[in-house]
């Protein structure tokens, strides 16, 4: 399974970044070789840390997971084309009042929140589409809680790539 998480966070948290992107390398190696079925082949996890200006929270606000079994995309912009195959687009969002706390906290406080949030975001894998049949959900989300939780706070923390 091909696994990322995407990052969207403003100038604060930003801060927080090198722990999302050392977590990201951590777990895609940790899921490269694991088959959970034909059905969903790629995961994406987005992470939204912002905290938005007053009338702009909705554009930050958690999204419905979004199953994608096969579409190209093309880029308006640049005209690059994007093939997505059997793909899970699921996120998880820091609430404004949980901002503060996650920004301004320790590393390993706020690396214990992220881990927190993904353990939520995994019921949303119970509303997947009908027509992902061939994926072992349960597996997927024990393998999740252990790489979680055999995850090293400081190798996590401290890795660079």
């Amino acid at each position: 399974m091909d696994f990322n998480i995407a990052l969207t966070m403003d100038s604060r948290a930003g801060v927080k970044s090198h722990m999302l992107t050392n977590l990201s390398i951590y777990m895609k190696a940790f899921f490269k070789d694991k088959d959970y079925g034909a059905d969903l082949l790629n995961y994406t996890l987005g992470f939204t840390s912002v905290l938005a200006p007053e009338g702009f929270g909705h554009f930050f606000e958690k999204k419905k997971p979004l199953y994608i079994s096969d579409r190209t995309t093309k880029n308006r912009f640049t005209g690059e084309q994007h093939y997505m195959y059997k793909l899970l687009i699921d996120g998880i969002v820091i609430a404004p009042d949980q901002y503060e706390d996650f920004v301004s906290g320790t590393d390993f406080h706020s690396l214990e929140v992220i881990k927190a949030k993904i353990l939520e975001s995994l019921s949303s894998l119970d509303r997947l589409p009908k027509k992902v049949e061939d994926f072992d959900k349960e597996r997927f989300k024990m393998d999740m809680i252990t790489v979680l939780s055999q995850t090293d706070d400081n190798h996590i923390i401290s890795f660079q790539p």
